[in-house]
């Protein structure tokens, strides 16, 4: 993370009785997130023409602070001037951990908002008829179509596909975060529900808002400097709110560990490489408190979306320390793999990357082909993603290549890291790839908003060979593989699926990703000084290896990057259906065994 100390000169402080910021310093202030975009986004260009938002004609945005009459007021503004992006990655969250949670989670399925997950503890059935998959008509008086509306600017994690925005605008019916959703203090004790239970009777509950955390009503007092002096620095501790994991499914059908994950030291890095993860880093913005949870942040769960295919073994999965769910299920006369794959940032790579050879292994020996599920997985390191798949891939692919926004703070990332690689001996490569860097980006700084153009992140070259053993052996799988992703296949999530796709080594099937496809870095509480608000920037694009048409966008000099567009299937099949939700991904998981028998039998 980036380190802002300013130097203030000595303030004669104004009277500390302002309840609210002035209208110069919400100005000032909304003004440095303005230069803190217009410095460091790297799509901008790529939004301005999909989307025709322009992130420098700000004169709108002026207009509206300049009627704001309090903070939460402006901080909303300054919410839907960065989801107007249309970023997966971007984000301002106010600083507040503030929720409040009617215990109960809504999705879209079928184009309705329906009721995902109920916490039985606080919602008892004999009080509380509803039940999961029942549609949810409006609450205090508002029609769901209209609130879907209403909280889109605030789907974090969803601004990249309009299907992740509408799925996390539902979420946020029920649970209200004032960190993602400034105004969610604005709410009574309880909410009027109406729920159209699936026999077609309609029925209006009462349900009390559990709320958490401190709300956050003003910024002020806050004083305006206008002398000389002293030294003042600006950024707090961020704060979250802690809220529970929710599973998905009634107990436990897949037998995985379903307690806290394993404490592991993390993975030593040298100085010099520390600048290269940041380079390769991106992932869904998750507060750490709420791993595993379905509805706002449904990322990173160890169960899959749905229930284990008939005959399944396990393999991974029911020990803590366990990085990925594997095993085995027949498919006619085929034995198939499968191996989860929930998070692109494991608690210790090297630890993941021994698990998944031995399980490569194995099912290079046992089974006839392979499913990969990467299904709501919310990102992680790029090149982690790049190692993944060069276990799964017999030859050689174009590895991970970025497009770099180029600034001042690259310029030093880059000299400084060269300096400690040169001083500490690292390898010729490296010193040789932070050279390049450096060179690429003084050049871009040169230029007006200057790229650097694709440059290889993971290695010396673009090339991914195939892993090899102490003999030169490849160990890589070799049969056909399927991969399943949805619109909440994030980041470095999609990274992997880019890789299988466009190497033409698997089938994807299920949904459009999420169309997170850049280096995200956050600055925390300092985004803004006087609103004290953290902003999450992309300042990389993720090439691909060869333009793509994606339907719904132009093929065009954007169709190189998979920023916005996401990762399109090969088989498209939406999970996201009533019977799906009510019988645990049936019909889903007998049309992906369908689909990998295919493969098989293609493949002879």
């Amino acid at each position: 993370m980036r380190l802002f100390r300013i130097f203030m000169p000595v303030l004669a402080l104004a009277p500390a009785c302002l309840a609210q910021l002035t209208p110069a310093q919400k100005t000032a202030d909304f003004m440095q997130l303005v230069g803190l975009y217009a410095k460091n986004y790297a799509p901008y260009e790529l939004k301005r023409d999909l989307f025709n938002f322009d992130l420098y004609n700000i004169q709108p945005w002026l207009d509206q602070i300049n009627k704001s009459t309090d903070d939460v007021t402006y901080y909303d503004i300054l919410t839907k001037y960065v989801a107007s992006l249309h970023d997966f990655h971007d984000g301002f969250f106010t600083p507040s951990d503030f929720e409040a949670w009617l215990h109960m989670d809504a999705d879209v399925y079928g184009g309705k908002v329906l009721i995902a997950d109920i916490d039985r503890a606080y919602l008892p059935s004999r009080s509380y008829q509803f039940a999961i998959g029942d549609e949810i008509v409006s609450i205090d008086g508002v029609a769901a179509a209209d609130l879907l509306q209403q909280f889109t600017p605030y789907a974090v994690n969803g601004s990249g596909n309009t299907t992740s925005q509408a799925r996390i605008a539902a979420a946020t019916m029920t649970d209200r975060l004032q960190e993602i959703y400034p105004k969610a203090t604005q709410i009574g004790d309880n909410a009027t529900v109406v729920i159209k239970r699936q026999n077609g009777d309609v029925e209006t509950y009462t349900i009390p808002w559990d709320k958490t955390g401190t709300a956050l009503a003003r910024v002020g007092p806050v004083p305006s400097p206008h002398a000389v002096g002293s030294t003042e620095e600006i950024g707090t501790p961020r704060v979250t709110t802690s809220r529970r994991g929710s599973p998905r499914h009634a107990g436990n059908p897949w037998g995985i560990w379903d307690g806290p994950p394993a404490q592991i030291a993390p993975d030593p890095v040298p100085a010099y490489m520390v600048t290269q993860r940041k380079l390769q880093y991106g992932r869904a913005f998750m507060p750490a408190s709420r791993p595993g949870s379905i509805g706002l942040f449904p990322f990173g769960n160890p169960a899959p979306a749905f229930n284990p295919p008939a005959g399944f073994k396990l393999r991974l999965g029911a020990r803590a320390t366990d990085e990925f769910v594997s095993g085995t299920f027949p498919v006619g006369k085929s034995t198939v793999g499968y191996i989860r794959i929930y998070t692109m940032e494991p608690n210790s790579e090297s630890a993941a990357i021994i698990q998944f050879v031995n399980e490569v292994l194995f099912f290079q020996q046992n089974t006839d082909g392979l499913v990969v599920d990467v299904m709501a997985n919310g990102g992680g390191f790029g090149c982690y993603s790049q190692e993944l798949a060069q276990l799964l891939t017999p030859y050689t692919f174009r590895g991970l290549a970025e497009n770099y926004r180029a600034t001042e703070f690259w310029v030093q990332e880059f000299s400084i890291t060269l300096t400690q690689a040169q001083a500490q001996g690292a390898p010729q490569w490296v010193i040789n790839l932070y050279t390049s860097y450096l060179g690429a980006a003084k050049d871009a700084l040169a230029q007006s908003r200057g790229n650097t153009g694709p440059l290889p992140t993971c290695g010396p070259s673009f090339d991914a060979n195939p892993i090899t053993d102490s003999r030169g052996n490849t160990i890589a799988y070799t049969k056909p593989i399927l991969v399943l992703t949805d619109n909440f296949s994030e980041s470095a999530a999609e990274i992997f699926a880019m890789f299988l796709q466009d190497s033409k080594r698997a089938t994807l099937f299920g949904t459009r990703t999420a169309g997170g496809g850049g280096t995200v870095l956050e600055f925390d509480n300092n985004a803004t000084d006087y609103s004290v608000g953290t902003a999450r920037v992309t300042e990389s694009l993720i090439t691909r290896a060869q333009p793509v048409a994606t339907p719904g966008f132009p093929l065009g000099q954007y169709s190189i990057f998979y920023e916005a567009q996401g990762i399109y299937p090969d088989i498209v099949e939406d999970y996201q259906t009533l019977d799906n939700l009510l019988h645990g991904g049936a019909t889903f998981v007998a049309d992906f065994s369908t689909a990998i028998s295919n493969l098989i039998q293609g493949s002879h």
